[in-house]
């Protein structure tokens, strides 16, 4: 009776703080976060939507062991090396490896002025960036980058690898040039626009460059590949996680394979945070566990039985269940930051011509897709650049011009019209990769709209994967590609799937209006200008229609209410958690009450 009692008393409290919330006046936008998780009110839609208000947070406390359920839970590391360029890397390295300049969450995030909400997993806009192992930088002129280096800054002692010491400048310059200007597999794109990375003394690192380049940013202050490690790791053996080291807020402590990564607190970590005007070290909890979990609905039930203090990637389908199951549980929703796109070979017949690409999209019933298989949580269009960006980028649906608009709309007649014109009137027989089983569902309702409405059969050819992955990197695909891609950076989204040669690129579009416009966006000195040509230059893709772009799903993260200090932030750099959830503290009390264990 005591336990049923003291739940009813939980559920009363909070459904008492929801009663006041709902009553209460909105919040003015503040550089300090509000006592409660409660986003600031926007004007659109954001893809993080509180949606259940935790009770009143108390003062912040240290301590606990927190347990993660972040967004790629279900993946493994294949490598702890920055320099192996592989994408993966980033979030396993982020509690305890750190760039040079990191996403503003808490002063321009949901728990601030709202301006920008942090869940996009690839990208964070300049405005919305600040220093982190650089205090500041600068454009001296059009061909030199100068990095100011924190001060102070430790690198943890490493049994084996190396005794504690100060990062430098040398540290920065060294890695830049391994991870990136010295590796053959750094990318192509960026690479020949850099002349030099050196370090002019013990707090400063010049960047030359060959000629302006509007992305400068992006390769090394706070993209892919940019962390900054000692070369003393490198020495000892960066691939081994034994010999991790960082200045982040954590320490690799232990990884078990299909099991769990353990981070504990880095005593020497320099960060702090202030909550309600006062400041405090970071991070708050001795412990941070990411468990490995495959199968979504074992992750599903470790977060309903509290073995899991939050779940940052939970599918649209769940909502309900826990809604049942935990109604105490907080939860935010935001767009997946991951799109879908059909794509035929565009350097054959019949994909060449764009109005066959246009047919194949006009016989979409996009509407229905997203009520059948996405229980209508989906947005009809938010790629290539995503709903969740600024209004200087992305480019609403109702705003683009008609012939981009229709693409989206079901329209059968015309869309016969259109390949009849192209030269099909019975349609065509044509084949599609597809990774299977993730992409199974959506492919047969596409195969059978085009079927019905455009005589076109389509073969489903799905693989693992590994295998999916290799035939669209060989571009060794037949006719039909379906590709998932993030959104990342406005720069190099577009590079990614529209530059000839880009293995991102399965549609192997090679448009010259496009490359012509993509390089004076690079080219220009005037952000508001790049920033203006990407956004036309995105609807131009759009509207050439080399990528059949499909509706994008709502996902949902959740979080038990002792779970403080966190309001819905996915991302701070690309796929990086480890900066949020050092600022999480944990109402131990509170869990107590709730599961008997603190």
């Amino acid at each position: 009776m005591k336990g049923k009692t003291l739940w009813l008393m939980v559920i009363c409290l909070v459904v008492a703080g929801l009663l006041l919330v709902s009553c209460a006046p909105a919040p003015k936008p503040a550089p300090a976060p509000p006592p409660t998780p409660t986003p600031a009110p926007a004007p659109k839609p954001t893809p993080a939507e509180k949606e259940v208000v935790a009770p009143a947070a108390k003062e912040p406390q240290y301590g606990g062991t927190l347990t993660v359920l972040h967004a790629h839970a279900g993946l493994e590391p294949q490598t702890w090396d920055p320099a192996d360029q592989n994408w993966i890397v980033e979030p396993f390295v982020s509690p305890y490896m750190e760039h040079l300049a990191v996403g503003n969450f808490e002063e321009k995030g949901p728990r601030g002025t709202n301006e920008y909400v942090f869940t996009d997993m690839e990208f964070v806009p300049a405005e919305f960036l600040k220093g982190c192992l650089a205090e500041r930088w600068e454009l001296t002129d059009d061909k030199t980058v100068v990095y100011r280096i924190r001060k102070g800054v430790i690198f943890p002692a490493r049994p084996g690898v190396m005794d504690s010491r100060e990062m430098t400048a040398e540290d920065v310059a060294y890695c830049f040039n391994r991870s990136y200007m010295d590796n053959p597999k750094s990318s192509a794109i960026d690479r020949p626009y850099y002349e030099s990375i050196t370090a002019t003394d013990k707090y400063t690192v010049v960047v030359k460059l060959k000629s302006y380049y509007a992305n400068w940013m992006l390769p090394f202050a706070w993209g892919y590949y940019t962390t900054i490690y000692p070369r003393e790791a490198v020495k000892a053996g960066i691939y081994d996680w034994k010999k991790a080291v960082g200045t982040g807020p954590f320490i690799l402590q232990d990884y078990v394979s299909g099991a769990t990564l353990t981070y504990v607190k880095n005593p020497q970590y320099w960060g702090t945070t202030v909550i309600n005007g006062k400041e405090y070290k970071l991070p708050f909890v001795d412990r941070l566990i990411w468990p490995i979990i495959v199968d979504e609905s074992t992750r599903l039930a470790a977060l309903r039985t509290g073995k899991a203090d939050t779940n940052e990637s939970v599918s649209w389908k769940y909502k309900e269940s826990l809604q049942q199951t935990n109604p105490e549980l907080v939860r935010y929703r935001y767009i997946s930051t991951t799109f879908g796109a059909i794509c035929g070979r565009m350097d054959t017949k019949p994909f060449d011509d764009i109005r066959v690409r246009k047919a194949l999209s006009m016989a979409i019933d996009r509407k229905a897709m997203m009520t059948s298989l996405m229980g209508g949580e989906a947005v009809l269009f938010s790629s290539p650049y995503s709903i969740s960006w600024p209004k200087d980028l992305y480019t609403p649906l109702e705003e683009l011009p008609e012939s981009a608009r229709e693409l989206f709309e079901y329209n059968p007649e015309k869309a016969k019209q259109l390949l009849t014109e192209a030269g099909y009137p019975k349609g065509f027989k044509s084949e599609m990769v597809i990774s299977s089983p993730g992409m199974v569902d959506a492919a047969s309702m596409l195969v059978d709209y085009w079927k019905k409405h455009l005589g076109i059969e389509v073969e489903l050819k799905p693989y693992d994967y590994t295998t999916y992955i290799t035939i669209q990197y060989k571009k060794s695909h037949k006719a039909l590609f379906y590709m998932s891609k993030g959104n990342g950076d406005p720069y190099a989204v577009l590079s990614a799937i529209c530059r000839p040669g880009s293995t991102w690129n399965p549609a192997i579009w090679d448009d010259k209006y496009y490359v012509d416009t993509y390089v004076k966006s690079r080219s220009t000195s005037n952000i508001a200008e790049a920033k203006k040509t990407l956004k036309g230059l995105n609807v131009y893709v759009v509207d050439q229609c080399p990528y059949i772009i499909l509706p994008v799903s709502y996902v949902y993260a959740y979080a038990w209410p002792w779970i403080k200090n966190w309001y819905g932030e996915l991302n701070t750099n690309v796929r990086t958690p480890g900066q949020i959830h050092a600022r999480i503290w944990l109402d131990r009390d509170l869990r107590a009450k709730m599961t008997g264990k603190r």
